[in-house]
């Protein structure tokens, strides 16, 4: 699956500024940095293959039965040792019988200055990571193993069977080795077995990732998806709900088959834009294999989420809003012709102009988008005049946040319901933020 630099901001997917909460930081429950790694460049390219995605569901699943038996015996501290052990300039032992490696101990321990951190130390280190991965291999029940899973520990007991591997692995104590001895298993461990145990190293890193996934979903009580395979775009959830929201409101969307357009309207502050999010971000964790923020879930398959919530002007380019949200309209339509498979989400359409061009354009704009039945669209406005332009097409769900006002002071119950709003509450709001009287000069500050 595609997703931009400007998506994985604007529904917050990434941090890229070191402030505020990132829905990555909520899944990251890694144990070394190479699996952190790896779910971060997951992040960045979610997968649009069914099958794969299914498997990942059902690693994930299988892992929660037992989240304990699960744990990785490896920390961040032992695979940076092996990263400094695999990235050392120095060069390993070359002889081939017992009095050539002596010499050579000898020599390297005067040629090289990490002599004891990378070939006494650092072949220790990777002796106890074999183990440790044997026994966790050993530990593990493969029985009933899915797809996936079944296929990382086959790797797995292939490479730890090797000779010097298996050998290493069955040295009573990592500490006690001979010197010598510890010079030939550095040999084969950068040498004839580096891309063995490199391989080994990113299996652990695969099984952190989706052990990570599994934790996340157990702690944030997510639900899997199910995914239908269908040409036409689907979308139908229960209780979604935002992962940053504190006690959310849930709701509900019941798409027909036919449907695959929701025109949402209602006033600021109804809980719109988090509505868009929460739809963005569900269907992106369901391209990882995780499970969503959600009672329920059917979608389908999509290529790509593209949002437009959070355009801006562009000074060093010389864009002015306006233009800017144009660009971003014309790299949806590209990224529709690359794939008719993509999930778009705008919250309201060219802002930065007057009201009969933002009319015009966006009902243009719609007129377009109906076209394109394997995609789905998610578009806000405040445009209540475009409902009745737009009322004849049958893919077009039209939804509403709705308000009321008390005592002179707006409430929301946050719900998602069918229909328009015709709601306007901007005044009331800057009445009740006395903006007119602080900006009266006849009028007292308080």
């Amino acid at each position: 699956m595609q997703i931009d630099l400007q998506t994985l901001k604007e529904l917050e997917l990434l941090n890229f500024d070191s402030h505020g909460l990132s829905v990555f930081e909520l899944i990251d429950q890694t144990s070394t940095p190479g699996g952190q790694y790896k779910l971060k460049q997951n992040f960045r390219k979610p997968s649009d293959n069914l099958s794969e995605i299914v498997n990942i569901q059902n690693s994930i699943k299988h892992i929660i039965k037992q989240l304990k038996d699960w744990e990785l015996p490896i920390d961040s501290k032992l695979m940076d040792l092996l990263d400094v052990y695999y990235f050392s300039k120095s060069k390993p032992l070359i002889g081939t019988n017992f009095f050539a490696r002596f010499l050579e101990n000898i020599s390297y321990r005067f040629i090289y200055k990490d002599f004891k951190a990378t070939f006494l130390n650092g072949t220790r280190y990777v002796i106890h990571f074999l183990k440790q991965i044997s026994n966790y291999n050993n530990k593990i029940d493969k029985e009933g193993l899915p797809v996936l899973l079944a296929d990382i520990f086959i790797q797995i007991s292939e490479i730890i069977e090797l000779q010097p591997i298996n050998e290493a692995i069955k040295c009573q104590s990592v500490k006690k080795i001979p010197t010598i001895q510890l010079l030939q298993f550095d040999q084969a461990f950068r040498d004839r077995f580096k891309d063995n145990i490199l391989q080994l190293i990113d299996l652990v890193y695969q099984l952190d990732v989706l052990i990570s996934k599994a934790r996340a979903s157990e702690k944030l009580k997510l639900s899997f998806p199910e995914f239908i395979d269908s040409e036409k775009a689907g979308f139908k959830v229960e209780g979604l709900y935002h992962l940053f929201v504190n006690s959310p409101v849930i709701n509900d969307l019941n798409i027909k088959a036919d449907e695959n357009f929701i025109f949402l309207t209602g006033p600021n502050m109804a809980g719109k834009t988090t509505f868009l999010k929460s739809c963005g971000v569900a269907i992106f964790l369901a391209h990882l294999g995780m499970g969503v923020p959600a009672k329920s879930m059917t979608l389908s398959l999509f290529d790509r989420v593209f949002t437009s919530l959070n355009v801006s002007d562009n000074l060093p380019k010389g864009y002015s809003y306006f233009y800017s949200e144009v660009k971003r309209v014309k790299e949806a339509a590209l990224a529709l012709r690359e794939s008719n498979k993509v999930f778009v989400i705008f919250d309201e359409l060219f802002k930065g102009t007057n009201v009969k061009d933002a009319f015009d354009g966006s009902l243009l704009i719609i007129k377009e988008l109906v076209k394109w039945k394997s995609s789905f669209f998610i578009i806000s406005s405040h445009i209540l005049e475009l409902g009745k332009e737009i009322d004849s097409f049958p893919s077009i769900r039209f939804m509403c946040f709705d308000s009321r006002v008390e005592n002179g002071k707006p409430f929301f119950n946050f719900k998602i319901k069918d229909g328009l709003s015709d709601e306007r509450l901007g005044l009331i709001i800057l009445k009740n933020e006395k903006v007119f009287d602080l900006l009266d000069p006849e009028k007292p500050s308080t």
